[in-house]
């Protein structure tokens, strides 16, 4: 996680104050920030840190986007029946795999509670050495003891993670949707500070806890007028504020029954501020970033 003190870093690579939206009701020249640049996923910078998680949704991003980000990874996790998915979603490369070839391609971990991976798959990938951890506790989806897992297993073999990019799609059964959600408000007691973010084919969510939180804003999104959204999940969030926004917050309320913040696009300036006093879920669209970055000429089929 970046978190940052404005009195620490001053001006340097920031805006003027004279260009930056103002954010009224919130004084911030005392707070500390979190820091988030969708842009990571992309690019996979070396200074930030990530493992890859696949649960059981088909996976509809272009190959040369996720194939690239899970050789960069520094752990990759598939869960259950989400390893039948990897397989399959990277076809000749997925036969290859099984067959004890591509092996950049193996998971570090597979988790779950194995009752929806295909046998055939989770005993070939076990004799390959793929590090198979059975989690039959029915009190947790295999969604929440996949992170618990990933971070016993990145202590135990001392992996630094400054973010966990875990691939599922947002369509499909709305209680799995809601599982998943919930997983996120739980990450914390799982993964510490270490940023939880789930990715589909067109959408990232994530969840801001409380304080202050500066979102890069990529320009094809700005361009775009793509939509953003702030969703007070399973509590009434009491004060919270926002700049860079066309709607902005200002120490607003959000609960459902009354206001959400749903279908909002930016104001034009790169960069979105929010400081909440509750955890609220943060969600943008990315297809004009899957359109243009990392085509599918940039890896071998």
């Amino acid at each position: 996680m970046n978190t940052q003190s404005e009195a620490a870093i001053g001006n340097g690579g920031e805006s003027s104050e004279e260009s930056v939206p103002i954010l009224t009701g919130v004084n911030i020249s005392t707070r500390s920030w979190t820091t988030w640049n969708p842009l990571n996923i992309f690019t996979c910078p070396p200074t930030y840190g990530h493992a890859v998680v696949i649960l059981n949704r088909p996976i509809r991003l272009k190959r040369s986007i996720l194939r690239n980000v899970w050789k960069k990874a520094r752990a990759t996790v598939t869960v259950d029946g989400g390893t039948d998915q990897w397989i399959m979603y990277l076809g000749s490369r997925g036969e290859s795999v099984m067959n004890g070839q591509s092996k950049e391609f193996l998971p570090d971990l597979i988790t779950g509670d194995m009752d929806s991976i295909s046998p055939a798959t989770l005993h070939k990938l076990q004799r390959l050495g793929v590090h198979v951890i059975n989690t039959p506790d029915q009190d947790a989806t295999d969604y929440t003891k996949a992170l618990l897992q990933l971070g016993v297993y990145t202590t135990a073999n001392k992996i630094n993670l400054d973010g966990i990019y875990v691939f599922t799609e947002t369509s499909g059964r709305l209680d799995h949707i809601i599982a998943n959600i919930n997983t996120l408000f739980q990450s914390k007691k799982l993964v510490g500070d270490t940023q939880v973010i789930q990715v589909s084919s067109d959408s990232l969510t994530w969840l801001l806890q409380p304080g202050t939180h500066k979102i890069s804003i990529p320009e094809p999104l700005l361009q775009r007028n793509s939509w953003c959204a702030l969703m007070p999940i399973g509590s009434r969030v009491t004060s919270i504020s926002t700049a860079g926004l066309k709607w902005n917050l200002d120490c607003a309320t959000l609960e459902f029954g009354n206001i959400v913040s749903t279908s909002n696009t930016y104001s034009g300036f790169p960069e979105v501020t929010v400081t909440t006093d509750t955890a609220v879920l943060w969600s943008m669209d990315i297809e004009p970033l899957t359109e243009n970055i990392c085509p599918e000429s940039a890896l071998p089929s």
